[in-house]
């Protein structure tokens, strides 16, 4: 057998070729796809430009693609991820998926070894299944989970790399109070960056949890979705409320009034993390995060 060669040309399916759900369309590739592949990452954001690619820094995608497309022969590979994430953000459990080419077929657990052996040590991928050809990461996902770390003890080289250094003592009960007003279904408006490019704010968070673990502070924001430095924003004002620069209350008037100007300063990239993309109906109810994220 002759040695493979991937080809530049534009994979035309024909009409019927594949059995796909009314409203969904496969992205373009120039192989005929064989099946959808999901894939959970973990990735240290700190030297990334975040998940999606753009034009002057490294993005986690554009790492990805590169060692897919190697491992696939030459043959683009594309990713679709569940979501963008900020620079310097963390992830534990981020979602993306790709179509395989028929060939070369590589099996599942040997794909996973595969791709960390040629990924750098800020990315993992922790696990590796077989979905509907029309699954879509984005569109299929039903939630997420965040959690932000803070750090209530002393720096360390390390800490400072995945947790936000408090310099205030903070008070857990009027976090937690805070929180309280913030859950439900609302417009956000008041908690994201450039409201002006989204058309709707509204959002629904089903719980924020605040755990301690030792000296770490961790936030949990588990939701159907969340809108650009939404959590960041978020956090600046738990942190507001437990360092007693606001009144738990007004996270509320803070809430109704979806003015971001009257919302405390937004939480730097680096304590937060992407723990979980939710594809399940019960997935959202049944998280628990059972210590701080970096010791996953």
């Amino acid at each position: 057998m002759g040695k493979f060669k991937p080809s530049n040309q534009l994979y035309i399916p024909q009409e019927g070729e594949f059995s796909l759900r009314e409203d969904r369309t496969l992205e373009a590739t120039c192989y005929k796809p064989l099946s959808r592949v999901l894939l959970e990452i973990s990735y240290d954001g700190s030297e990334y430009g975040g998940w999606q690619i753009q034009p002057n820094r490294l993005a986690v995608q554009e790492d990805m693609q590169a060692k897919l497309t190697k491992l696939y022969g030459g043959q683009f590979i594309h990713l679709i991820g569940s979501s963008r994430t900020d620079a310097g953000v963390h992830a534990i459990g981020f979602a993306a998926s790709f179509l395989t080419p028929v060939r070369p077929v590589i099996p599942l657990d040997k794909l996973q070894n595969a791709l960390n052996r040629q990924l750098p040590p800020a990315i993992r991928i922790r696990s590796v299944r077989e979905v509907p050809l029309d699954f879509h990461t984005r569109y299929d996902a039903i939630g997420k989970a965040y959690t932000y770390v803070i750090n209530m003890g002393m720096e360390t080289p390390f800490s400072g790399r995945y947790s936000m250094l408090s310099t205030w003592k903070l008070d857990a009960e009027k976090m937690r109070e805070a929180a309280s007003h913030l859950i439900g279904t609302h417009d956000y408006s008041s908690f994201v960056a450039e409201r002006k490019n989204i058309d709707d704010a509204v959002r629904t968070i089903y719980d924020i949890r605040v755990q301690d673990f030792g000296n770490f502070r961790c936030l949990t924001f588990i939701g159907n979705g969340f809108l650009y430095k939404m959590v960041r924003n978020l956090v600046g004002t738990l942190y507001a409320a437990g360092n007693g620069t606001i009144q738990p209350g007004e996270a509320k008037n803070i809430l109704e009034s979806r003015d971001r100007t009257v919302a405390p300063d937004t939480a730097p990239a680096h304590g937060l993390f992407l723990m979980k993309v939710f594809f399940e109906p019960d997935d959202p109810r049944s998280f628990q995060l059972e210590q701080v994220p970096f010791f996953m």
